[in-house]
């Protein structure tokens, strides 16, 4: 009976990873203040997983998964903090037609 529902949670499993192909993301529109006030939360998310690491006994489990935690937190902040820094892709570009030199 294991086996049968085993197989049926894994064929869930690939159905959904099947769903979501590369070429199918959605884009969605954020603004600069909405990102901003994402690093907020981030920040003040991390700061009290590091308050509650700090009065967990040292070497526990909760230990090792907040740390792990801070630093997927630490990750996706310096990602944003990229992000905003850098311009748009088509900011950069000068001549949108060309992209080679003429042939002789």
């Amino acid at each position: 009976m294991r086996l049968a529902d085993t197989a049926v949670a894994h064929s869930c499993a690939v159905s959904s990873a099947a769903a979501s192909t590369p070429g199918t993301e959605q884009l969605t529109s954020v603004t600069r203040g909405e990102v901003r006030t994402m690093m907020l939360y981030l920040r003040k998310a991390r700061e009290r997983a590091i308050a509650i690491r700090d009065r967990s006994p040292g070497g526990s489990y909760l230990e090792s998964v907040l740390t792990r935690t801070i630093d997927g937190i630490s990750v996706e902040l310096s990602q944003l903090d990229y992000l905003l820094a850098s311009k748009p892709a088509e900011a950069n570009r000068t001549e949108p037609g060309r992209r080679m030199r003429p042939a002789i």
